[in-house]
């Protein structure tokens, strides 16, 4: 390769051609007839107490090998990529129309869809939780009931100079509001991967993942294993732009794993449940005021930036803070005053990364 020359990515020719393999795909060696199935019973409701989780008639349909719920979990059925706050099975609460209450192992795709219809789930109704001024209003039913600053997640203020007093040396004022919405990242390749305990009793996950070192404390931390004794493996990515920063199949396909007795097990998100459990581009509220002189010189600037979580933490704390400390983009303003809130609400899983 010399400058000035085009190169062929190494990788081009295996994904034209249809030969390169993804997360869904089983790997040589693999006999793909040895795969169980896995998928999960989610909530169907935005916000609720969970009274029962009945598995009685779904364990009948044949095929079905296991079906597990947080009580089969050992260890602190928490995940999250900074704050450890969300649980891999609903033990208590179901924060989202997508939360996941139990896991289902199956032979055929036939018996897990049948086995999933049949779990009964009782769920008590609370009052969801769609939007930024309902998060934030004094009468607001907290969504993580032992936070004690309600439904914010985070907030700071950052003041330089004179801060709000530094408007009256100013010639011109200006103030906008902007929002922008809740995005579905929209990757072709939606959330998959497989799973198997090998014969030196690690554990092996393969996963359509950005994070796979990350993932592996994730998932230890959740299911009280030995981070030492996970292997993830993240093939090439069918797409992921942030949606893929941290966990999202691994944790139930390990999960299963320990469960089936040595086969391995895959678990594939169709594009539906792919919209509704999956990490979204978070929504935002920003109002802006920015003072400056008469020769164009920028001298003050108020912000006031909400950011709307989702269900759990995942990064929005750290992308709110990556909001107030580029609010005033690269401009040199001597009195800046800029506030900053991260808040909870039950429209959806949280944000995953920040590249997008």
């Amino acid at each position: 390769m010399r400058i000035g020359e085009s190169a062929p990515r190494l990788d081009a020719w295996r994904k034209a051609s249809g030969l390169e393999k993804y997360a869904a795909d089983y790997y040589k060696g693999t006999d793909e007839r040895d795969f169980l199935w896995a998928g999960i019973r989610r909530a169907g409701i935005a916000h609720g107490i969970i009274k029962a989780i009945d598995v009685t008639k779904a364990r009948t349909v044949p095929g079905v090998t296991a079906i597990l719920t947080h009580q089969d979990i050992d260890g602190p059925n928490r995940q999250g990529v900074v704050k450890q706050d969300q649980p891999v099975l609903a033990d208590k609460k179901v924060r989202h129309a997508g939360e996941p209450v139990a896991l289902v192992v199956s032979e055929t795709k036939a018996a897990l869809q049948e086995a999933l219809g049949l779990i009964e789930v009782t769920i008590d109704p609370l009052p969801g939780i769609f939007s930024l001024e309902e998060a934030l209003a004094n009468n607001a039913v907290p969504v993580h009931e032992e936070n004690s600053t309600g439904n914010i997640l985070r907030e700071m203020t950052v003041v330089k100079g004179r801060g709000e007093a530094g408007f009256d040396e100013c010639d011109v004022i200006v103030e906008m509001s902007f929002t922008t919405p809740r995005q579905e990242h929209a990757y072709l390749e939606t959330e998959a991967g497989w799973a198997c305990m090998r014969a030196d009793g690690t554990l092996l996950i393969v996963a359509s993942t950005q994070t796979p070192f990350r993932d592996r404390f994730e998932v230890g931390h959740a299911l009280g294993l030995d981070p030492e004794k996970i292997r993830i493996i993240a093939p090439h990515l069918g797409g992921a732009f942030g949606g893929k920063d941290g966990v999202t199949v691994q944790a139930f396909l390990a999960l299963a794993a320990l469960r089936s007795n040595n086969r391995p097990v895959k678990m594939w998100w169709d594009r539906e449940e792919s919209f509704l459990a999956g990490v979204k581009r978070l929504p935002a509220t920003m109002e802006y005021r920015l003072g400056a002189k008469t020769d164009g010189t920028i001298t003050a600037l108020s912000c006031r930036l909400l950011f709307e979580s989702g269900a759990y933490a995942n990064l929005t704390g750290e992308i709110m803070t990556l909001g107030v400390e580029h609010a005033g983009g690269p401009y040199r303003i001597p009195h800046t005053s800029i506030y900053g809130c991260a808040v909870w609400g039950t429209p959806g899983n949280g944000c995953h990364g920040t590249d997008h």
